[in-house]
């Protein structure tokens, strides 16, 4: 066990509080929507950037005998969540649906995250320890967002772009 399904988790929780956040029958898909593909009703999550948190690559941990222990790992993953292309003004009320959703619920412990996921079971593969994910809506300059936009080939509308910085530390022994 490990946490190398870190990113994995965080992005299906992500994908799960869209889910939660929209009607039933609505699709939430991860990876951005194809640009020859069929236009539906729905949102995508498209995880754009993976980095290390800077402050937990800075700091060693140390156990009680010197030695390096494993550190703890934490990440930023940036979304960008948008529409699939449906009618307009329905997307908008999707995207409006997502951005209540990251601040009414910006922060999901590990036992909390289950209900979120579509494979809990991914849940069981990170290693015993703390997990928290936090979940920060981005303010961006236009030409930063275009160029998200354009380096995911997609077509440009509106959209949600957020972070989650999720970070896990292992039991300690």
């Amino acid at each position: 066990m490990s946490s190398d399904q870190l990113i994995a988790v965080a992005t299906d929780a992500l994908r799960g509080l869209m889910q939660a956040a929209v009607p039933p029958a609505t699709a939430v898909v991860v990876g951005p929507p194809s640009p020859e593909g069929e236009e539906l009703s729905g949102l995508s999550v498209h995880l754009y950037r993976i980095a290390v948190l800077p402050l937990v690559r800075a700091v060693p941990v140390l156990g009680n005998d010197g030695r390096r222990k494993r550190p703890e790992l934490g990440l930023q993953l940036d979304y960008l969540i948008s529409g699939l292309g449906g009618e307009a003004l329905e997307e908008l009320g999707l995207l409006g649906a997502a951005l209540q959703a990251l601040t009414d619920s910006p922060v999901r412990e590990r036992q909390r995250l289950p209900e979120l996921l579509s494979q809990p079971d991914r849940l069981s593969t990170v290693s015993p320890g703390t997990l928290t994910i936090q979940w920060r809506v981005l303010d961006m300059p236009a030409d930063q967002m275009s160029g998200i936009w354009l380096a995911s080939r997609m077509r440009q509308r509106g959209g949600v772009f957020c972070r989650a910085e999720a970070v896990w530390q292992a039991v300690r022994e």
